[in-house]
């Protein structure tokens, strides 16, 4: 996956002085290896265009040059999970897809922003527009800008709203946007992978996948025994799939090297902006010939996001509460007052219209901001095509009053239009449930995760309050999520994460050669994880 940074400025000589910026970035700042090129230049030499990393056959280009006009061009879809990073300094104006090589060439990687560290311990990731980087925003959904001679313009905002219609008519067109949002894929040279479960989702897009004639094979993430593993395969055998299993690692098997190699690599892979606690791979992936892999990512946007779990106006108040706030403790009251000031005009909204903000403050944040950090990670290793997150099935799907979505009528509407035969299969329940490593590893690790949480702690100080933080990390752990956000907020802060690249690869190198994980089948791609 090649990342992209645009340059424009007042004058050639300050254009000139950010590309041999880029050109020169610390290679530890990137998950792939380089090098960076330039692929533009304005005829004047206040614009450039570069890339970074090997080429890619079809990713989507969210930033591009107007050679004719000598403007540089950057949009994001509604939910922004192909994001835009932007700096501006004197002068001039820089815009990636990487928010950290828009931080190294705008000489801002050491200016760590409080706002991202405070969303990042409550939330799990960023709220708005905040990275890790003060001065680097990310562009809103639905956000188009052009920068000519060192000025940005703002052609378009954000805009979730949809003309509301009736539920029949807005799951006809919902299942057609769905079609037409897989159908190219039919073009592609092998059969793509579905990762299919048992539950609503990923069997939706294997419905749309039918519909839409693209040859595709499945594949299952759990124990044998697991109900999404059953129900899975038999969602397979319905529509004549060939289905794949792969069994989780089992616990145990990661000790305190192999956590210091994830920290890193999280924070370097997601762009800083995601727990360590996530499964988003390490950097330097082989890049092999994986099918596009096919997701049921963002789903929830069919049934209004957050307000889905609510149920009404006095449980989506709780809901938001313990949504937006639960790990507040943990913030200094400086770090707590930035974070609160930033989700006042939410907290604003949801006073006059709350299950509304819960919809849309899933869609702009979790399967904004989250989603874009993960699918980065996650395209480093493989093609990945998620349906849900196509702008015209966003727009049609919240068409439908919320009052439709929310019970699930839309996905049932939607299943009966694209695959009725899969509509009397019953949704996968809780099974024996696998053990997490993340959740049941050792003293060894519950040892190390506080030490090194600890030892970092000058970095941290200003920010985290370092007395909660040793609450939370007193064995034995019970709080896991809470442990690994400090934890990755001590990778972040003390920029250990620049040290990602050679220890992950010798960690690698040792995991492969002892027994890991056990597998059922062959592995296609990694999961992430």
């Amino acid at each position: 996956m090649p990342f992209t940074l645009a340059i424009s400025a007042t004058s050639a000589p300050a254009c000139q002085a950010l590309v041999r910026a880029a050109l020169d970035t610390d290679p530890r700042v990137m998950p792939v290896t380089g090098p960076a090129s330039v692929t533009w230049r304005a005829p004047d030499e206040r614009a450039a265009l570069l890339g970074f990393g090997p080429p890619a056959a079809s990713v989507p280009c969210s930033i591009w040059a107007d050679p004719g006009r000598e403007v540089i061009h950057a949009k994001t879809g509604i939910t922004r999970v192909d994001p835009v990073y932007v700096a501006e300094l004197p002068g001039a104006v820089v815009v990636s897809d990487r928010a950290s090589w828009a931080a190294a060439v705008a000489g801002r990687l050491d200016s760590p922003d409080p706002a991202l560290i405070a969303a990042l311990v409550n939330l799990g990731f960023p709220l708005g527009g905040v990275t890790p980087f003060r001065g680097v925003r990310a562009l809103r959904g639905g956000g188009q800008i052009e920068v000519r001679a060192g000025r940005l313009t703002v052609l378009a905002a954000a805009g979730f709203a949809a003309r509301p219609e009736a539920a029949a008519e807005g799951a006809r067109r919902t299942a057609s946007a769905l079609i037409d949002a897989v159908t190219p894929l039919a073009e592609a040279a092998d059969p793509v992978e579905l990762s299919l479960t048992g539950g609503k989702d990923s069997r939706l897009i294997a419905a749309a996948l039918s519909a839409g004639k693209v040859p595709f094979r499945a594949r299952t993430h759990g124990a044998a025994t697991h109900p999404d593993v059953l129900v899975a395969r038999t969602i397979a055998e319905r529509l004549g799939v060939e289905h794949q299993v792969t069994e989780p690692s089992p616990p145990g098997t990661k000790g305190p090297a192999e956590v210091l190699a994830r920290l890193r690599s999280a924070v370097l892979v997601g762009d800083g902006m995601l727990s360590a606690f996530e499964n988003v791979g390490g950097p330097d992936p082989v890049f092999a010939a994986a099918p596009v892999q096919v997701g049921g990512h963002g789903g929830e946007l069919l049934r209004g996001g957050y307000a889905s779990h609510a149920g009404n106006a006095m449980r989506g108040a709780e809901r938001f509460r313990r949504l937006t706030t639960r790990r507040l403790r943990l913030l200094t009251p400086a770090a707590a007052s930035v974070y609160l000031a930033g989700l006042a005009p939410w907290a604003v909204r949801f006073a006059r219209a709350p299950m509304h903000t819960l919809d849309d403050f899933y869609l702009a944040n979790r399967a904004g901001r989250w989603s874009a950090a993960a699918r980065q990670a996650y395209r480093l290793r493989s093609e990945l095509v998620q349906p849900f997150f196509d702008d015209r099935v966003v727009r049609t799907a919240r068409s439908v009053p919320l009052r439709d979505r929310v019970p699930g009528d839309l996905h049932r509407d939607l299943l009966a239009e694209l695959c009725p035969e899969l509509s009397d299969l019953p949704f996968a329940g809780r099974g024996p449930a696998s053990a997490d490593w993340r959740r049941s590893y050792g003293d060894d690790v519950a040892a190390f995760l506080r030490d090194y949480v600890l030892d970092h702690s000058s970095a941290m100080s200003g920010m985290i309050s370092m007395r909660a933080a040793e609450r939370v990390l007193r064995p034995p752990h019970t709080d896991h999520e809470s442990v690994w956000l400090l934890a990755t907020v001590a990778t972040i802060l003390s920029r250990d994460w620049l040290r990602a690249r050679g220890l992950a690869d010798r960690i690698g190198m040792l995991s492969r050669g002892r027994s890991g994980s056990r597998p059922a089948r062959r592995r296609l791609c990694p999961r992430p994880g």
